[in-house]
């Protein structure tokens, strides 16, 4: 069985609204046509740094201008293996994911990018957040890091 390794960035975007902090989270159409919530995040590019990489995502799958986002701090790194069916010979992938907390300081509604299964986006309030299905466990990073939503 082949295995690879793919390392990935992404980001935990938060604005605040009406001294209210809301954490942005896409709904995207899995491989197996299942409607999902996730932070988007994608691979880091050989001449990019994982700091890079979750902002320049932003920009492209959310449509966000980059002179709008404050990267806050990096939160965590993600470790997870799985298989992906879906490509020649079925490899094992190991797979780093780099997640940065980022505020968005505008009021532009995001866009979200059709061709890369994305089909929705939704800002959830810190209570809602914990009511809803999303990948990774969001809900633990985030109250581990309430403090950082300035």
């Amino acid at each position: 069985m082949a295995k690879k390794y793919e390392k990935s960035s992404g980001w935990i975007v938060y604005r605040k609204k009406w001294n209210k902090v809301e954490v942005l989270l896409l709904k995207w159409l899995n491989a197996k046509n299942q409607e999902v919530y996730v932070i988007p995040k994608w691979h880091i590019e050989d001449w990019e740094v994982a700091k890079d990489t979750a902002v320049r995502e932003i920009a492209e799958e959310a449509w966000l201008d980059l002179k709008d986002l404050e990267v806050i701090k990096f939160i965590t790194k993600l470790n997870y293996t799985f298989t992906a069916w879906y490509l020649e010979n079925n490899p094992v992938i190991d797979k780093d994911v780099y997640l940065f907390l980022v505020k968005y300081n505008w009021e532009k509604d995001p866009v979200v990018q059709k061709e890369e299964r994305f089909v929705w986006y939704t800002w959830f309030s810190i209570e809602e957040i914990w009511k809803i299905k999303v990948m990774f466990d969001i809900q633990a990073i985030v109250s581990r890091n309430k403090t950082f939503f300035i």
